[in-house]
This record gives structure tokens, sequence and C-alpha cells, in this order.
């Protein structure tokens, strides 16, 4: 059975070594930015945060944010920042040891050599119904570990989203390689 093309971006799955896994930091979101979708990499922006693009370090991985909302004065909590006038809390998790499970892009095959090598996310709009992201991991001209964005560690668990096979749409686990705390 082949993989099915359902990209989610970026899911926390588990963490090299040991030490609890899945820990978020707060970040801000600046006033007026552009969407980011649960899932989606961001990397740093003058004091703010914002969605990540290919070739640029990454911060983490957005899982969503906080903020008075301007027309109810209420504080809302979203998986996802649509652009408002309101200063947001992100929430990130920002590991340099975490792993994360992302889709591979369309139209190419899937196999064992990806293990090991490293390439860049793809950025596009993730779903306002639903708040997910839209990220995928690029899956041509693959690259030596730690020559792109994102290193390749294995596939998912998950059977249905795993076939190494030429539909492609297979399922990574990656960990970031061009993270902002891999020097501190």
């Amino acid at each position: 059975m082949a993989n099915i093309d359902a990209p989610f971006g970026l899911n926390p799955v588990e963490k090299i070594g040991s030490g609890p896994s899945q820990k978020m930091s707060e970040y801000k979101i600046a006033a007026s930015e552009d969407a980011i979708f649960q899932g989606d990499a961001v990397m740093p922006d003058s004091g703010f945060i914002q969605q990540a693009e290919p070739a640029n370090d990454l911060l983490g991985v957005f899982w969503g944010c906080k903020f008075d909302d301007p027309t109810t004065n209420k504080p809302t909590f979203k998986n996802q920042y649509a652009t408002t006038t309101a200063v947001a809390d992100a929430f990130v998790y920002d590991d340099p040891y975490q792993v994360f499970e992302i889709q591979g892009t369309s139209g190419t095959a899937s196999q064992q050599t990806d293990i090991m090598s490293s390439n860049e996310i793809v950025t596009t709009n993730g779903s306002t119904s639903t708040g997910v992201s839209a990220m995928e991991l690029k899956m041509t001209s693959m690259q030596a570990p730690g020559a792109a964005q994102l290193n390749i560690i294995g596939f998912s668990g998950n059977s249905e989203r795993n076939q190494i096979d030429a539909a492609g749409h297979a399922v990574y686990k990656v960990v970031i390689a061009e993270h902002v705390y891999s020097n501190v």
C-alpha cells in the first residue's frame, strides 16, 4: 500500500539521549507577522520568531500561541498564529535533540539511502481551518549529514506512512541539523 499524501509539518515524537523530552519554551511573535501553523519550523527574527525559510538556521517547531484578542480583549489560545495586531506568546519545541516526523515531498521515491542524509524544508501555508502546517521535507538533491536544515535519522514507526517505494510521501524521523542552539 502506498503512503498517503497528507503533510502535517514537523511533529515531535521522541528525543535523542536521555532526559525529559518534548519540552517547549516561550518566544514572542511580532504583531502583524505572517501566519504560523502548528508544526511549522520557525527561525529568529529581531528578538521575535517567524515561519522559517529554507537555508536558514532553525530555532525549533511552533506548537501554538496565546494572545489577547484585539476584538474581545480576552486571552486566546490557538494552535496557529493568524496575522493579528497583537503580540503573541509562542510555544516552541526548541531542544536541539528533539526528534520530529515530517512527510517527504511528492515526486521522489523514498529509499533506505535517504537515512543519514539531509535536506531543506519546503515552506507552504498550512490549513486555516485546522491550524496544522503543510511543511514537507525536500526529497530531491539530498545532501551530506549536517549540510542542510534537517538530518534524516529513520522512517516513521507508522506502518501506513513508512513505505519505501516509488510513490514517495514517506514520513521520516529527523533532527534539526542547522539549529541556532547547536553551538551554545
